[in-house]
């Protein structure tokens, strides 16, 4: 269980400043000053975290909300970002340890992050997929995630 938790951790390793490689989105090099002069208005501001207002509309989108929202340890966000098999999975581990869903999310909060998100080789496959992100240790590590409904969630590993 202890290893499952641990897959489950760093599947979310993230943070909010961020460099993707995603094969299918096209590239913006434009200059900070460019983007900067953008004729479009900004958005304006709700009160309501980033985090959970988030886009989960793509595998690399999910795994970036999840760095977010666990950079900013926002319980709610990594609610949202998790499936429903890795939320039950969760709450199973923390009943054995006496502890609730929220609680288990906190620690995994706490776990050690990469310095930054980063992904590559994102693979989709019906509502299945999954994608390469750096860890922690500045390591290509995979994560499986699966589309409920029309968002993409991480999920767990599946066996083959």
């Amino acid at each position: 269980m202890l290893t499952a938790f641990a897959m489950l951790a760093a599947m979310t390793a993230c943070q909010t400043k961020t460099e993707t490689t995603n094969v299918n989105a096209p590239v913006n090099r434009a200059s900070p000053q460019t983007a900067n002069n953008s004729s479009q208005p900004e958005p304006a501001k709700t009160g309501v975290s980033e985090s959970s207002t988030g886009s989960l509309a793509t595998p690399t989108d999910a795994y970036k909300f999840g760095y977010a929202a666990r950079q900013k340890k926002d319980i709610a966000a990594l609610k949202r970002v998790l499936s429903k098999d890795a939320q039950e999975f969760l709450t199973e581990v923390g009943k054995e340890e006496k502890k609730t869903l929220d609680d288990e999310l906190r620690t995994l909060a706490d776990r050690p992050q990469a310095p930054k998100a980063e992904t590559r080789n994102e693979k989709i496959n019906g509502n299945r997929a999954s994608l390469e992100y750096l860890n922690e240790k500045g390591e290509w590590a995979s994560m499986q995630l699966v589309k409920e409904g029309n968002d993409w969630k991480i999920d767990l590993p599946k066996g083959p």
